[in-house]
């Protein structure tokens, strides 16, 4: 695999330094260059290949200012996310490289995801992502893809992007005097999601390219909803501060004049991700979650999602719930070693 020399893995770490190091164990030998910004409140003392891996601890320091202290250190012609409690398959990484090369005009691409729960001595897999697991963004234009996914909204952060686009991404999330244009990580998400559509073609590709750990408490569930800030006065600067970023990079990128740029992304960004039946589902599912007395039909749910999702993906070689591969065995392999299979089924 030696494509995976020109491709970057960023572990962004805080405080799960057990995870980091199953992570850092995962990509051990595999070719791939490994930054890690750790805004842990420890320095981190675990096993690290000096040769593979660039470390920098940056206790406290937000996600937006550490990711800019890196940018100066990617060097590679591809780069991808890894969050430090998931794995992204580096036999999946080498495809989707040589799918970019051989399509320039594609800014970003990924596979298929699942998600993973320690059960035991072994590891349950389940089917994740599955209502656009076959989408694609191609249109001729920045003003084509940015309007043509609405409704079928499928994050790209954790994609493999073009490290070009990338950087100008970030360069983008600050104002003229180094400052962020606004700090919240969902925005921070969708930023990134639409800058890659503005920078080029999207493809999900029929492969199996990542599983995530089902954790709860996590960052994802603490963090102010993007729909919160965006229809907030008391957080209109931040949505402000996010959209002049987006109308910034547009209006460069696409030649487009300031104001037509600004009325389009406000129009993007204000749309719904999902279809009304899907926002209404998670909107119930995050009552449940809320309450803890709701707890069985919290897990009644989860239940039902996933026997919908194994039903969907029957069959499918890139969805390995109900069957091993080599992928999956490297990835049970790791948390074995990392000891975290405590957790119940």
């Amino acid at each position: 695999m030696d494509i995976l020399e020109n491709v970057t893995v960023i572990i962004p770490a805080h405080n799960r330094p057990e995870r980091l190091q199953r992570l850092l164990d995962y990509y051990r030998g595999t070719g791939l260059r490994v930054i890690v910004p750790d805004s842990s409140d420890a320095l981190f003392t675990g096993r690290m290949d000096p040769e593979q891996v660039v470390y920098l601890h940056r206790p406290g320091l937000h996600f937006l200012l550490k990711i800019r202290e890196i940018l100066p250190m990617i060097s590679t012609r591809y780069v991808f996310y890894c969050a430090d409690d998931d794995f992204i398959v580096p036999e999946a990484v080498c495809e989707i490289a040589e799918f970019l090369d051989r399509n320039p005009s594609y800014s970003c691409a990924q596979g298929h995801y699942l998600t993973f729960t320690p059960c035991g001595d072994g590891v349950r897999f389940t089917p994740r992502y599955i209502r656009n697991f076959d989408s694609r963004v191609d249109g001729d234009s920045a003003v084509e893809r940015l309007t043509g996914q609405l409704g079928m909204y499928a994050s790209v952060l954790y994609g493999v992007v073009r490290t070009d686009a990338f950087i100008r991404t970030y360069q983008y999330c600050f104002d003229s005097k180094g400052e962020p244009r606004f700090r919240n990580l969902y925005l921070a998400e969708e930023f990134f999601h639409n800058s890659m559509l503005i920078h080029g073609c999207y493809a999900t590709l029929p492969c199996f390219y990542s599983a995530r750990e089902q954790i709860r408490n996590s960052a994802a569930q603490i963090t102010v909803p993007s729909s919160v800030i965006k229809n907030s006065p008391e957080y209109r600067p931040e949505f402000d501060g996010f959209v002049r970023g987006l109308t910034l990079l547009l209006s460069e990128c696409a030649g487009m004049p300031e104001s037509e740029s600004e009325a389009l992304i406000r129009r993007v960004v204000s749309a719904p991700a999902d279809k009304p039946s899907v926002l209404f589902k998670r909107r119930v599912n995050a009552f449940l979650d809320r309450h803890p007395l709701l707890g069985w039909a919290s897990r009644l749910s989860v239940w039902r999602y996933h026997q919908k999702g194994l039903k969907a993906v029957r069959g499918l070689q890139s969805y390995p719930c109900t069957f091993s591969t080599p992928a999956t065995e490297a990835i049970v392999r790791a948390v074995r070693s990392g000891g975290n299979g405590k957790n119940g089924c």
